[in-house]
């Protein structure tokens, strides 16, 4: 059995695009081509990859546990082939880069602008997932590297995470608002709170942090992890809202919030730069890390 690389670039194409159409367009090929090559690489590894649904076409178990390495096979042929390009003097090239919301309002937009001075032509694209998502894309090889906001590094041995940055957690409410008053825990009990932490481990925090008290646990926790719907949250309605004490300065410069200093926390939301164990990056990914590095030494 000798699997081709356009068996598995398309493959990687039917199964994001979901139909053979779909493929074909984005392969720039007919579609007989494409059934070809699916039906020649089932052939040769003796299992079906698709079987049928209501929108087209799904993965099979074995399509699903393949399609790991191929889309992993074919984003470093991508790179390679970047690379080389470059190398005979192109000046065009992608970065492609996966970030949860913390990296958008913290040392990303000054590292992205020292990097388009220097490489104006690169394509660049920011992917927001959740932390896990990630890691899977990471392992796939559909992203360069990624920004992670995360209470603890990932214990995945085969994604490399270093820690850039960390911020206090701080609370705030609207500043002309109901809650604006509150002094203490008690006067936060009924109340919603909202943060933007992409684990599942705030309501927890938020648990522990009213029982030491005594007081009974708040029973509205909102995830919301788009950043521009959370400050406009911020300014429409009373709840509690958690942000990196960095972040919220950035975002309270008009004054309209209030910061809760009773609040105490020793929690942190911790920046880190997430990379797949042993990826080569081409050089724009890679001096795009080295200005998010430098960045983060500011």
């Amino acid at each position: 059995m000798a699997i081709k690389l356009h068996q598995l670039r398309a493959l990687v194409a039917v199964a994001d695009h979901g139909t053979i159409v779909g493929a074909s367009r984005a392969l720039f090929v007919s579609q007989p081509a494409v059934t070809k090559a699916i039906r020649e690489l089932e052939s040769d590894i003796g299992m079906s990859l698709f079987g049928r649904s209501v929108n087209g076409v799904a993965l099979t178990r074995t399509g699903e546990s393949l399609l790991r390495h191929a889309r992993l096979i074919v984003g470093e042929l991508g790179r390679a082939e970047q690379q080389m390009a470059m190398e005979r003097g192109a000046q065009e090239g992608r970065v492609t880069i996966g970030v949860t919301p913390l990296a958008a309002l913290t040392l990303l937009p000054d590292a992205y602008a020292r990097f388009r001075l220097d490489m104006p032509h690169i394509t660049v694209e920011f992917l927001e997932f959740h932390a896990t998502k990630l890691q899977d894309r990471l392992r796939q090889g559909s992203l360069d590297f990624a920004l992670a906001a995360a209470t603890e590094s990932s214990a995945d041995s085969s994604i490399e995470c270093s820690e850039l940055l960390s911020y206090p957690l701080a609370f705030a409410v609207r500043a002309n608002g109901a809650l604006a008053n509150a002094s203490s825990l008690a006067d936060l009990c009924d109340v919603e709170w909202v943060h933007s932490d992409t684990t599942d481990d705030y309501p927890q925090f938020v648990a522990d942090l009213f029982n030491r008290q005594g007081l009974p646990v708040p029973s509205r926790i909102t995830r919301c992890t788009s950043q521009s719907l959370m400050y406009s949250l911020a300014l429409s309605i009373d709840a509690v809202m958690a942000w990196a004490s960095h972040t919220l300065e950035l975002v309270n410069s008009t004054g309209h919030m209030k910061r809760l200093d009773f609040v105490e926390t020793s929690r942190t939301a911790r920046l880190h730069l997430m990379q797949r164990e042993g990826a080569i990056h081409t050089r724009p990914a890679d001096y795009f890390i080295r200005c998010i590095r430098e960045a983060a030494l500011m």
